[in-house]
Order: structure tokens, then C-alpha cells, then sequence
């Protein structure tokens, strides 16, 4: 099975193509899976600058997600971040900070390559 958007070799059980990011639909009469453009799903926005999402991340912990369109991650890593820098006097804060840029920029390129995107996936 192969998309049909971006010819992208399919397997059984996808629901997303993991090329393109397009939608699969089971096919029962033919037993073929076909990727449709389904409307009834938000499309992925196109156009999220890995760089910018990377420098709003830098900025404020988790900006760069809400940037990405993973909202509730950003928040919860900010949070997180606050409570880590006070439960280990400002410890954790250089590798939270780290690990927030690295995912922010990750997650941008994915969605500016029209990739589908969960809302906590990292890296």
C-alpha cells in the first residue's frame, strides 16, 4: 500500500502516513488502504520555523511548543520547570532548559514538514 499523496510505502495498521502526515482510510471493498484528505480533522499548519520555535523556547520554557501547537506540553513544562528549579535550588533548570530547546525545534520541523504531530510527543 502506498499513500497517495507522497507515494510513501504504507503499512496495515497506519493511520497517518509517516512521510507526509496524511490521514489512512481502510479501504474494506478492496482490502487497500488509501490516504484521504480528511476535513473533518484541523490540518497540521505548514510554516512553524523550527528557529523561531527554538528562540521563543529560550525566551520562556515551553513557549516554543505553544508555538509548535502542543499547548498543554508547553504549559506543563513550564510548570515543571518551576517546580524543578525550586525543589533543586535552580539544579535542574540548565537541563530542562536544554531539553525544552532541542524538543521545540524537533517538533517545529516535524510540523513545518506537514508531519502529524501528538500533542505530547517529544523529539
Amino acid at each position: 500500500m502506498k499513500c497517495h499523496k507522497c507515494g510513501n510505502q504504507l503499512f496495515v495498521n497506519d493511520q497517518y502516513c509517516s512521510q507526509c502526515g496524511e490521514r489512512v482510510k481502510s479501504n474494506v471493498s478492496s482490502l487497500e488502504s488509501t490516504v484521504i484528505h480528511d476535513e473533518s480533522q484541523p490540518q497540521t499548519s505548514k510554516g512553524k520555523s523550527p528557529i523561531l520555535a527554538l528562540i521563543l523556547s529560550a525566551l520562556v520554557v515551553g513557549l516554543g511548543q505553544l508555538y509548535a501547537g502542543q499547548g498543554l506540553k508547553g504549559i506543563v513544562l513550564f510548570g515543571v520547570w518551576i517546580l524543578a528549579t525550586i525543589a533543586t535550588a535552580g539544579m535542574a533548570t540548565f537541563v530542562i532548559w536544554i531539553i525544552n530547546l532541542i524538543d521545540a525545534y524537533r517538533i517545529a520541523k516535524k510540523v513545518n514538514q506537514g508531519k502529524h504531530v501528538d500533542e505530547w510527543e517529544f523529539f
